[in-house]
């Protein structure tokens, strides 16, 4: 599975709980699109193609059309953006991304609960 990392998701730590259970991971900073609208961001990923797309931007699937998109999309619904709080929540979307079915759109909390 290949997998894009938000703007706000740079931490090479946070790559790493999805690179050692084999999947492709990028950030927005590795593919050049840092700065990007998140529109055209979603719109590069699909062509890119990239399987899956994790944010914390909590507004997106309200500032955004997500309907009919191919991507998973997971938006972290946490405290703090810091990567040793967000590491328990990637290493549980690490385990569980790719069973997700294409298009869907889910949240994860602090507790590592999908919502």
């Amino acid at each position: 599975m290949i997998i894009l990392l938000d703007e706000n998701l740079l931490s090479r730590k946070l790559k790493q709980s999805f690179l050692s259970r084999g999947h492709e991971v990028y950030n927005v900073d590795d593919m050049g699109w840092r700065g990007f609208k998140d529109s055209e961001i979603l719109r590069l990923a699909e062509n890119h193609p990239f399987d899956a797309f994790i944010t914390a931007d909590k507004n997106l699937r309200y500032q955004q059309n997500l309907v009919g998109k191919n991507l998973r999309i997971v938006v972290l619904d946490a405290r703090s953006t810091r990567p040793d709080y967000l590491l328990p929540l990637m290493e549980r979307i690490s385990e569980v991304i790719a069973s997700l079915p294409a298009g869907v759109v889910i949240s994860i909390n602090d507790s590592c609960e999908f919502i």
